[in-house]
């Protein structure tokens, strides 16, 4: 069967089996309900990454293992505008929607999770919605062109947003969230962007031995992309950090940046080679 074919099938049947919560201002909001609701209770947010993709799979797929084979809630927020979750109505749409959602069902705790461009809205709307933990794979730091102009992916689309109404990153970062990012080190774009966020307590950065922008296919390679979702539900960190190792992905330095690839390839090495015999 034809890709093009088999996305459509997917999409079909999520929107089939989920419910719509909200299609106004731009967002296409649905769930999937848990079987746990009260104090047993919770949910994951999955902002949908360019294209309406979550891992690069249907979101069926993924809410299948994401939610703990149906134990916990689903949320999809999707941009149907491409459009990085800017502006004050669509803002205003994710957050009325959640809130009314998590109310009914009476969910006592959120985890964000999105990858590229869902993991900058992961990331962005965690604070706000009340998360405790948000998980980014290769997020953006900040979709203005101006910001990082040597990055032109997606550049027609981002350039069509009128409204950036998102504050910046560091600034909507919560000291009460537990934030697990993970990007590829080598990506000569993703370099000006994981460069940029903020370094803390509460933030595990990985950075992974590669120059893709993709970290998804390594992670299901090696089975562990599931596994790092739960690890992140439960914030075990100890667990995390093992799971990033099968993918060479080692914690980012204290003020490590990406001015001499160069040399911070060859660090690495030592890095991988040293964390691997330990």
């Amino acid at each position: 069967m034809r890709i093009g074919i088999r996305k459509s099938l997917r999409q079909a049947m999520f929107r089939l089996k989920s419910r719509s919560l909200c299609e106004e201002a731009g967002a296409d909001i649905r769930a999937l309900a848990g079987r746990e609701d009260g104090g047993e209770g919770g949910g994951i947010v999955v902002f949908t990454s360019y294209n309406a993709n979550a891992a690069k799979r249907g979101l069926l797929e993924f809410a299948a293992s994401a939610s703990n084979q149906g134990a916990r809630h689903c949320i999809f927020v999707t941009d149907r505008r491409q459009g990085w979750f800017q502006g004050q109505d669509f803002s205003s749409a994710v957050l009325r929607a959640v809130s009314d959602y998590v109310s009914r069902h009476r969910l006592t705790r959120l985890m964000t999770v999105g990858v590229s461009m869902g993991g900058y809205g992961a990331v962005s709307y965690a604070a706000e919605l009340g998360a405790d933990s948000a998980l980014a794979f290769a997020p953006q730091y900040c979709p203005r062109p101006g910001t990082f102009p040597a990055d032109q992916r997606w550049a027609e689309a981002r350039a069509r947003i009128s409204d950036f109404s998102r504050p910046s990153l560091n600034e909507t970062m919560g000291s009460q969230i537990q934030y697990t990012l993970l990007h590829g080190r080598w990506n000569a774009e993703d370099s000006q962007h994981w460069q940029a966020f903020a370094q803390g307590a509460n933030i595990d950065h990985f950075l992974a031995d590669r120059s893709s922008h993709d970290v998804i296919d390594p992670l299901r390679e090696a089975g562990v992309l599931y596994p790092v979702v739960d690890a992140a539900w439960v914030k075990d960190r100890t667990r995390m950090r093992n799971l990033m190792r099968k993918i060479s992905a080692l914690p980012r330095a204290v003020g490590e940046c990406a001015e001499n690839l160069n040399n911070n390839r060859a660090l690495n090495a030592q890095l991988t080679t040293s964390y691997a015999t330990n």
